[in-house]
Order: C-alpha cells, then sequence, then structure tokens
C-alpha cells in the first residue's frame, strides 16, 4: 500500500508563550551593583598610580610661598624636596642602625704564623682503596704530602680517606688549597686526629 505524504497533515506546533522582559527594579539593582564595583577598582587603580592629590588644599601653599622665598647663607630654612628632586636616604641613614652579633674578631697576620691546631686537608672518601690509592698517586704528582687513612664508620664497612697534611701554617695551608682548588679538586679542613 502506498501513502502520499504530501496528503498528510503535520502536527500543529507548540504554542509559542511571548518572553517577558524582566522587573525594572532588577535590571535598575544589577546597574547599579556593576557601576559601584566598576567605580571602586577604577579609584583603586587610579589610588596605586601614585597620582593622589593630598587630602587638604592647604598643604600645597606653604611650597609655593617656600619656593618664593631666596634662601640665604645664614638662614637655616632648607630647600625644599621639589626643588632637590628625589633623595634617597639609604645610604645615610644606614650607619645609624647597628646589628649586635655574637663573632669573635679574628686578627688577620703574618701568613707564616704557627696555626693553633695542625689542620688536615680531606679531598676524597671512597669505599674501594684502589680508587683511593689513584687519587693519593694523581694528587702526590702536584706536589702534595698525601697519605690515604682507612676509617670504619659501621661495621663491617670502611670508609678509605685521601687526606694531605698536615698543616702548621696558614701560608702552606693556603698554598695547598691553591693547588687543589686550580685542579678543580674539592677539600675539606679538618684538625688532626
Amino acid at each position: 500500500m502506498t501513502q502520499d505524504f504530501a496528503k498528510i497533515r503535520p502536527e500543529p506546533i507548540l504554542e509559542r508563550k511571548p518572553v517577558e522582559s524582566p522587573p525594572a527594579w532588577s535590571l535598575m539593582l544589577t546597574g547599579g551593583v556593576v557601576g559601584v564595583t566598576i567605580g571602586v577598582f577604577a579609584s583603586f587603580l587610579f589610588y596605586l598610580s601614585g597620582h593622589v592629590p593630598p587630602l587638604n588644599g592647604t598643604a600645597a601653599t606653604p611650597a609655593i610661598v617656600a619656593s618664593n622665598e631666596v634662601p640665604t647663607e645664614n638662614s637655616d630654612s632648607q630647600v625644599p624636596a621639589a626643588e632637590e628632586g628625589v633623595k634617597f636616604e639609604f645610604y645615610s641613614a644606614l650607619p645609624d642602625y647597628e646589628v649586635t652579633v655574637d663573632a669573635t674578631p679574628v686578627k688577620v697576620g703574618d701568613p707564616d704564623a704557627p696555626l693553633t691546631m695542625s689542620v688536615v686537608l680531606q679531598s676524597g672518601a671512597f669505599q674501594q682503596q684502589e680508587l683511593a690509592n689513584t687519587e693519593m698517586r694523581r694528587q702526590a704528582a702536584l706536589g702534595l704530602d698525601v697519605r690515604v687513612k682507612q676509617e670504619s664508620t659501621l661495621p663491617g664497612r670502611s670508609l678509605f680517606l685521601v687526606q694531605s697534611g698536615p698543616y702548621t701554617t696558614q701560608r702552606a695551608l693556603a698554598t695547598a688549597e691553591q693547588i687543589l682548588s686550580k685542579n678543580n679538586i674539592q677539600s675539606l679542613r679538618t684538625t688532626r686526629q
């Protein structure tokens, strides 16, 4: 059976209801809140810009009067800050502040003066003795008095420390540290035990 679609009547369209506009009081209230918010934000941005005039109008008058006066050599009046330009007082105010510390002053004396205790430079700690011996030979080739010291840190484990020294004068210690630093070898000062 064939059907003629041209004769089929479409379903009626649902009734359309007109959209009502919102009440006028809600639009006015929303506009007022948005306006106040934008105004407060703009005022805050203007305040941050630094172009806010002083609150009292009389503050600008003394600066104008003072700028018209000619200072004499005997007068104690100071030149207004507006004519001097920007002046930073950090460097002049810094000596007024004093910080107390619990430090003992050290006298820098003669580099050949003896140290109070003998100092050893430690430049390596290895778990394998072969690596420690290799580093010892490398530093001995630089002219340092180097030895390997075995130290037990944990039961069953030992470290092999590469140490040079002992140094009894400041000059000898500084020379050894300089040789190590030129060859990119980090060192640590320890006292001799």
